[in-house]
């Protein structure tokens, strides 16, 4: 009973004892935690006193280069569905009908019907003009048939029958003079033995006389018919010939020009009803202007240009997305490389693909992008899946370059200096501006090359140390121009960019250029 009681009275003395001392160790370590607070903030104050800089250790890590933006899926193998009514002199033709969009239509089936009421009248006043032609021709060509026969006429008819009466008056005369003659001779006979008187054979001689001079006209008339007349009125007849013809063939010719003029008014008439050239999905073409806004909507109603493009049929089996990649980046752009493409409202499917096309020359900007040049790169889509549409947005990352174990430094770190990339390197409390050779960069780092070691610690804001280091002097013309990447193209300005890809000009220029 005793030794139950010496028990309890000694434990109780061990709990008072106990009690006691926990005041004093909470106190301990209270000052302890004080003064390791203090000799921290001293230190760190000390050191930020010293190097006045935001300090990062260099280290080796996978690095890797993507480049992603958003554009337009397309189709590879689209047909596109042409206005070819021509303009004359005005701003195109009204589409008074038109498909819906997203319609399935087969080969010949309607597709687009354009306004061609100024077209018909147009064709009512050219079949006008083209029968006051077809007169005009008709009466030309019987005017050179005319003149054909009139000739044919008179070498054949005319002239034979003006030629026989002369030859038949030469005949009489020739008749008449042997008569003539005869009856002189015998009145010269007579005379001789009396019978006729002086009188009566000067009568017949005179006879001899005038029948010679009939003969001797007769034979001149002929003689003018055949080299004078007739050479005088085949030339008319000639004449009448060849200007008739010409007439004729005018007269041809604008029948021809009206006649054309009517089967192109027809043919324009005729064109301004559309038909699908083949099976495929109704695609409407909204004209873009340079800034991407849309400056013609097609729907009924809107005015149509010669050869601007309606309606586009897509090839559902060939796809592909067209992407405006900036200056900065086009350099690391290569045909073959592999692209991720997740389609803007697909159920955040992951499609494949890779780089088919980039356009070796800038594309066209507008006044709000003068300074900003952009190419235009095409990607494939490997399989595409149903239900993928011309016109829907994807976002594509082409992946560009991966390194591993790669030297890394924070683009912050790296100062453009002239032409050459500088590292402010912090070491033994004195800084040192080390020349580096940097590689390709992601916007976030820059792949170091040589000139900087593993575990270097450099600065991150190295503008505020320029008066701590010694660098190399330059011309104050190129003291602020930033340092080209490569050959290819000079740094811009960066722009907003994804996590972890590479989608605008380095940040470099703009954070360390000199």
């Amino acid at each position: 009973m005793n030794l139950h009681v010496a028990r309890q009275i000694s434990l109780r003395g061990i709990r008072r004892g106990a009690a006691g001392l926990l005041p004093v160790f909470l106190m301990v370590l209270i000052v302890a935690a004080l003064g390791g607070g203090a000799w921290w903030w001293t230190t760190q104050g000390a050191q930020e006193k010293t190097t006045d800089a935001i300090l990062h250790e260099v280290g080796r890590r996978d690095f890797r280069l993507d480049i992603t933006e958003r554009g337009e899926i397309k189709s590879g193998g689209v047909t596109e569905v042409r206005s070819l009514v021509k303009a004359k002199n005005t701003t195109g033709m009204s589409i008074l009908r038109i498909v819906p969009e997203g319609t399935e239509v087969k080969e010949g089936d309607f597709l687009v019907e354009l306004d061609s009421s100024a077209m018909k009248e147009e064709l009512t006043t050219q079949k006008i003009n083209y029968n006051t032609a077809k007169a005009l021709m008709v009466e030309a060509q019987n005017l050179y048939e005319t003149a054909i026969i009139a000739k044919r006429e008179y070498l054949e008819g005319t002239y034979v029958q003006e030629r026989q009466i002369i030859e038949s008056e030469v005949f009489v005369a020739e008749e008449n003079l042997n008569r003539a003659k005869e009856y002189y001779a015998y009145s010269k006979k007579l005379a001789a033995k009396g019978y006729v008187n002086e009188l009566q054979l000067e009568a017949d001689r005179f006879a001899v006389e005038k029948s010679e001079k009939e003969l001797a006209a007769a034979h001149t008339k002929l003689k003018v018919l055949d080299e004078f007349t007739k050479a005088k009125m085949v030339k008319q007849f000639e004449s009448d010939i060849a200007t008739t013809e010409a007439r004729w063939e005018s007269a041809k010719n604008s029948f021809e020009l009206e006649d054309t003029k009517v089967a192109e008014i027809q043919d324009q008439i005729d064109k301004c009803t559309i038909t699908a050239p083949r099976e495929g999905t109704v695609v409407f073409a909204h004209d873009r202007d340079r800034g991407g806004e849309s400056s013609v909507i097609i729907q009924e109603g809107s005015v149509i240009r010669e050869r601007q493009v309606i309606i586009q049929l897509p090839d559902p089996s060939s796809m592909e997305v067209e992407l405006t990649i900036n200056e900065s980046l086009i350099q690391f752009l290569k045909k073959g490389m592999p692209a991720r493409i997740v389609p803007v409202g697909f159920g955040g499917e992951v499609l494949r693909g890779e780089v088919l096309k980039i356009n070796q020359y800038a594309e066209p900007t507008g006044w709000r992008k003068a300074n900003v040049k952009e190419y235009k790169a095409t990607v494939s889509v490997e399989k595409p899946p149903l239900g993928l549409r011309p016109g829907m947005t994807a976002s594509v990352t082409v992946m560009c370059e991966e390194i591993n174990d790669a030297m890394q430094v924070p683009v912050q770190a790296v100062y453009s200096h002239g032409n050459q990339f500088y590292c402010f390197v912090y070491q033994a409390g004195q800084w040192e501006a080390r020349p580096v050779v940097t590689g390709p960069t992601n916007d976030k780092f820059y792949v170091i090359e040589s000139g900087l070691d593993v575990a270097d610690r450099v600065a991150m804001n190295p503008r505020t140390l320029l008066d701590k280091v010694q660098l190399p002097k330059i011309a104050p013309e190129r003291q602020q121009r930033a340092v080209a990447q490569s050959p290819l193209a000079e740094a811009e300005k960066p722009t907003t960019t994804d996590v972890n890809t590479a989608r605008k000009p380095t940040a470099t220029d703009e954070n360390a250029g000199g």
